[in-house]
């Protein structure tokens, strides 16, 4: 068989399978692509966007010695660079904009609230976790509350809506 042959052959065989796949097999959609959401959920998605880059500011800010921001690692690993109320060395809390990670991978880059041990997420941001799955809106008491998109690793949309405590409702 000549290798002119052979190309030709390939190229026919690619076209006729090509012709016979289903549309559903065909990605339709960009990866994280926000025209598939709902309106409230679009809108909580460019809120948590917005916020994880002033949080990224805010963590950059952190390397100095700014009045306003911290840097500190928590009793369990974790590790926060953002802005802080109170900000004293003894007890500093997460509050405003900032940048959570875990040893294990895991990262939150959003808006904090002081409470808890140490601050809690709260407000809009980004959360991905080990799995490479990311969540993207609002959060309450370091929990899922509000509109909000739980996007696989692939980018496709996972769960889309509103949220309590961590769990989709409506």
């Amino acid at each position: 068989m000549s290798t002119r042959f052979a190309f030709v052959f390939a190229w026919a065989f690619a076209l006729a399978v090509l012709g016979h796949v289903s549309p559903s097999f065909a990605q339709d959609t960009r990866p994280y692509d926000l025209a598939q959401l709902s309106p409230d959920v679009r809108s909580a998605v460019e809120n948590a966007r917005a916020a994880q880059t002033r949080a990224l500011m805010a963590a950059a800010r952190a390397q100095g010695d700014g009045a306003g921001h911290v840097r500190f690692t928590g009793v369990g690993g974790d590790t926060y660079a953002g802005e802080c109320a109170p900000c004293g060395a003894e007890a500093p809390q997460r509050h405003g904009h900032g940048v959570l990670s875990w040893n294990d991978g895991e990262l939150y880059v959003g808006q904090h609230a002081a409470g808890g041990a140490g601050g809690m997420k709260h407000g809009y941001g980004v959360y991905v976790v080990l799995n490479g799955e990311i969540y993207e809106g609002q959060l309450s008491a370091d929990q899922y509350s509000g509109y909000g998109v739980r996007w696989d690793a692939q980018g496709r949309v996972r769960l889309q809506g509103l949220w309590a405590n961590n769990a989709l409702v409506q």
